[in-house]
């Protein structure tokens, strides 16, 4: 679960109605860093065509639908 708040003095002030327990640890990431824009020119995953062409010779043909059930042996639908 995730909380806006701001920071003042070093402090983080919650928004209304949040209520942590005191002593309680937590990770703070600046919103800023989050809201930054993909760069599209060197996201490897747009080229996949490029550094993988063609899939494994022993691939199942139905792989990316039966994901489940080759990764965690779950029924085939």
């Amino acid at each position: 679960m995730s909380y806006r708040g701001i920071v003042k003095g070093n402090v983080v002030i919650l928004e209304e109605g949040v209520k942590l327990n005191d002593g309680m640890q937590v990770v703070v990431i600046p919103e800023e860093k989050m809201k930054r824009e993909p760069d599209f020119d060197t996201d490897p995953f747009l080229y996949v065509d490029e550094w993988a062409p063609f899939p494994p010779k022993d691939a199942p043909e139905d792989l990316a639908h039966q994901h489940d059930y080759y990764l965690y042996g779950k029924e085939k639908r």
